[in-house]
């Protein structure tokens, strides 16, 4: 706003140094005097000085209504459920051990597999116990006892005999019946005079016969035979009379 009242002030001062010049464009000093301009007889115009113009200050600018524009209608966006990668399950273990130079002893553990207590003396005798869940999924127990007396136990894995209730088992036997025997009358062979056919060869046994007599008779038959002349260098190689050697 200031520097719309300046303006105004700095237009209306100029305004009104261009009314003076209009009133007297002599009064300057500038030296006019003495040029030809004595034929123009304009001394004795009537020349009103000009007269002074007021101009009201300019308006105090008015501020335009800032514009507010709608804000948007807010997106839901749907978050992604973080994924995590499988981890494996924490399980926390534990162990303690007590002793001293008397032979006392306190010790056991436990953790997800299987849990221990012993305790006792080194020379005296200990006792104690452990658990753990076999393969099959079964919880097995185990408690035991070691001192001068032996090793005793009981343990779940050890099968359990049967418990007698007192009461004897009752046998009702059904009763025995004797087989029953109804053999078929024996009948007499009746000859009648003709003697039963022999058996007979199949043909792959006929076969077999034939070819086994054919090899017999040729192993009987004489074979030929060439006399082999010996060698007379060989017969005195080998002609030799060894004597007993002379005392």
């Amino acid at each position: 706003m200031k520097v719309f009242i300046a303006l105004s002030a700095l237009l209306a001062v100029s305004l009104a140094e261009e009314a003076k010049v209009v009133a007297s464009p002599l009064a300057y000093g500038y030296p006019y005097g003495g040029l030809a301009y004595g034929g123009y007889a304009h001394a004795g115009l009537p020349y009103a000085a000009a007269p002074a113009y007021t101009y009201a200050a300019a308006p105090a600018p008015v501020a335009a209504a800032p514009v507010v524009a709608a804000a948007p209608a807010p997106v839901a966006y749907a978050a992604a459920a973080p994924a995590y990668a499988a981890y494996a399950p924490y399980t926390a273990g534990s162990q303690f051990h007590a002793q001293d130079e008397f032979g006392n002893l306190n010790y056991g553990y436990a953790n997800i597999n299987s849990v221990k207590q012993e305790v006792g003396n080194t020379y005296g005798g200990v006792t104690g116990g452990y658990s753990y869940v076999d393969a099959n999924g079964q919880l097995q127990q185990v408690e035991y006892v070691a001192d001068g007396a032996g090793f005793r136990v009981a343990d779940s894995r050890l099968p359990v005999a049967p418990v007698y209730d007192g009461v004897a088992p009752t046998f009702n036997p059904e009763p025995l019946v004797a087989p029953t025997f109804n053999p078929e009358p024996l009948v007499a062979p009746v000859f009648t005079g003709v003697a039963p056919e022999s058996v007979q060869d199949t043909p792959e046994v006929a076969e077999a016969k034939a070819a086994h007599l054919a090899l017999v008779a040729a192993a009987a038959a004489p074979a030929e035979r060439k006399r082999r002349e010996a060698d007379a260098a060989v017969l005195d190689g080998a002609s030799r009379i060894i004597s007993a050697p002379t005392p």
